[in-house]
C-alpha cells in the first residue's frame, strides 16, 4: 500500500515539465561545473609544469653568461615553488584565481617577490569560475525552491486540501510524502553528479569524500528544512516562493557581501602597504650608510656567517649587497607579521561569523576541503619564506666564502611543490548546519501540530 503510494507521487511528479527542467538544469550546470572547474585547475598545472622546464633553461642560460660570477648568476636566477593543486581543487576552485599559486623567487629581499602574481582582468575575477560548489550552493536551493515552495498552498488553493484533511487521520504525512519525493529525486541527481565528479576528477573514495559528501547532504536538508517552515505557515504560494527566494538572495548573496565589507572596515591591512615600504626603504637607504652599519645587523641576523672574511675595502662586494637586501626583509619583517595576522583573523571571525550562513559554511568547508581557501594561502606564504630561507642558507656561504659556480650541482633545483587540506574546521560547519536545519524542522513539525485547520 504505502509502494504504490509513493510510486503515485513519483508519477504526479514526473507528470510536471517543470520538474524535469529543473532536474535538467542541475545535470547540465553540474556538468558545467565539473568541466570548467577541471579546465580552470588544468590550466594552472600545465603553468607549473612549464615552469619546471623553464626553470632548468633558465639555469643553463645564467650559467653561460654569468657563471664565472657567483653573486651575479644568483641576481638572476630564479627558483620556483608551486601551490600545486590536487584533484579536489577542480571540484571547489575557491580563491585559487586570485592569490598567486606559482613564484620564481631568487634569494634577493622575499617581502618583494613573495605575492607577484599574473594580471588578470578584474571583470572575470569579480564574476569569479564556475565549479561544482558554485552549481551545489547557488543552483541546487534554487531548484529545491521550485520543488517545495507550493506543496501545501497548491492543494489549498485548488481546494483539495479540506477534502485530504477530512479524509486523512494525519494530513501532515501527506506534505510528508510529497517531500520525501523531492528529497529523493534532488539527492539522486546529486549521487549522479558526485559519482561523475569521482570518475571526471579521479577523487578518491576516502575520508574527503565522506566529508565533503556529508556536508552538501546537511546543506540541501537544511533548505528542505527551511522549505517545510515556510510551508507550515499555511500561506499562499505566493508569499512561499517570495519568502523563500528572499532566504536565498539574503543568505547566499547579501550576508556574504555585508560581511566582506565589514571584514574589510574591521580588520584593514594598511601593512601591506608599509611592507612594500619598509623592504624598500631598508635596502636602498643602505646604499648611503657605513657598511659596518649593514653587516652590524646582518650578523646579528646571522652570527653563523662572522667566520667569513668581509672584504671592506671593496666598493662593492656581494656579501655586502646580499646583506643589504636581507636587511630589507628584516625592517619589513613587522609590517609582514602584522598582515599575515590580520589575515588570520580575518580567517578566524569568518569561521565563528557564519555559523548562521548554512551558504557561506558549505562553500568555506569545500574550500578546505579542496585545498583552496585562505588558510591554504597562509600556509602557502610559509612554505616560501622556508623555502626561500632554505636557498639562503645554501647559497650564501659559497658566496661569500669566494665559491664559485662549479661547486654547486645545479641538477639538484627542482622545482619545489606545496599542497595541504584541512578537515579541522568541517565538524563545526558541519554541527552548526545540523542544528540549524533541525530547529527549522523542529518548528515546521510545531506550526501544523499548533494550527488545527491545517489538522
Amino acid at each position: 500500500m504505502i509502494k504504490n503510494i509513493y510510486q503515485l507521487e513519483f508519477n504526479i511528479f514526473f507528470r510536471s515539465k517543470a520538474a524535469w527542467v529543473g532536474i535538467l538544469i542541475l545535470l547540465l550546470s553540474g556538468a558545467g561545473g565539473l568541466y570548467f572547474g577541471k579546465e580552470f585547475i588544468a590550466e594552472q598545472r600545465i603553468v607549473i609544469e612549464k615552469a619546471g622546464k623553464l626553470q632548468e633553461q633558465h639555469i643553463a642560460k645564467n650559467l653561460k653568461y654569468h657563471g664565472k660570477d657567483l653573486g651575479l648568476l644568483l641576481f638572476y636566477n630564479k627558483f620556483i615553488i608551486a601551490n600545486t593543486p590536487d584533484n579536489w581543487a577542480a571540484f571547489a576552485n575557491g580563491q585559487r584565481d586570485i592569490n598567486p599559486y606559482l613564484l620564481s623567487v631568487t634569494i634577493l629581499g622575499l617581502e618583494g617577490q613573495r605575492y607577484d602574481t599574473d594580471l588578470n582582468n578584474p571583470t572575470t575575477l569579480l564574476l569569479g569560475n564556475m565549479d561544482m560548489a558554485f552549481v551545489i550552493v547557488f543552483l541546487f536551493p534554487l531548484v529545491i525552491i521550485a520543488f517545495t515552495y507550493n506543496l501545501l498552498s497548491a492543494e489549498q488553493e485548488s481546494g483539495v486540501w479540506g477534502l485530504v484533511r477530512s479524509q486523512s487521520p494525519v494530513p501532515v504525512q501527506i506534505i510528508w510524502r510529497k517531500l520525501v519525493i523531492r528529497i529523493v529525486i534532488i539527492f539522486g541527481v546529486l549521487l549522479v553528479l558526485l559519482g561523475s565528479a569521482v570518475i571526471y576528477l579521479q577523487l578518491a573514495l576516502d575520508l574527503r569524500f565522506f566529508l565533503v559528501g556529508l556536508l552538501i547532504s546537511l546543506y540541501l536538508l537544511f533548505w528542505f528544512s527551511l522549505s517545510f517552515w515556510v510551508i507550515s505557515r499555511g500561506k499562499s504560494s505566493n508569499h512561499n516562493a517570495v519568502s523563500l527566494i528572499a532566504f536565498w538572495v539574503v543568505l547566499n548573496i547579501i550576508s556574504p557581501a555585508l560581511l566582506n565589507v565589514w571584514l574589510t572596515q574591521q580588520y584593514p591591512v594598511p601593512e601591506a602597504l608599509e611592507n612594500v615600504v619598509k623592504q624598500r626603504e631598508g635596502y636602498h637607504e643602505k646604499w648611503d650608510l657605513d657598511k659596518s652599519v649593514t653587516m652590524d645587523k646582518f650578523y646579528a641576523h646571522y652570527p653563523q656567517f662572522k667566520k667569513y672574511p668581509f672584504p671592506a675595502d671593496l666598493t662593492f662586494s656581494w656579501y655586502w649587497y646580499y646583506a643589504m637586501q636581507q636587511m630589507g626583509d628584516d625592517e619589513a619583517g613587522a609590517s609582514s607579521d602584522r598582515m599575515a595576522e590580520k589575515l588570520h583573523q580575518r580567517q578566524n571571525f569568518t569561521q565563528i561569523s557564519t555559523l548562521l550562513l548554512p551558504g557561506i559554511q558549505a562553500q568555506l568547508g569545500l574550500n578546505s576541503l579542496a585545498g583552496s581557501d585562505l588558510q591554504n594561502q597562509l600556509d602557502f606564504q610559509r612554505a616560501v619564506s622556508i623555502y626561500h630561507e632554505k636557498l639562503r642558507l645554501q647559497f650564501y656561504p659559497v658566496i661569500f666564502s669566494g665559491g664559485t659556480a662549479e661547486s654547486i650541482d645545479w641538477k639538484q633545483f627542482h622545482p619545489e611543490h606545496y599542497s595541504s587540506y584541512t578537515t579541522a574546521t568541517v565538524v563545526q560547519h558541519i554541527l552548526s548546519i545540523t542544528i540549524i536545519a533541525l530547529a527549522l524542522w523542529g518548528c515546521g513539525l510545531y506550526n501544523f501540530r499548533r494550527k488545527t485547520s491545517l489538522l
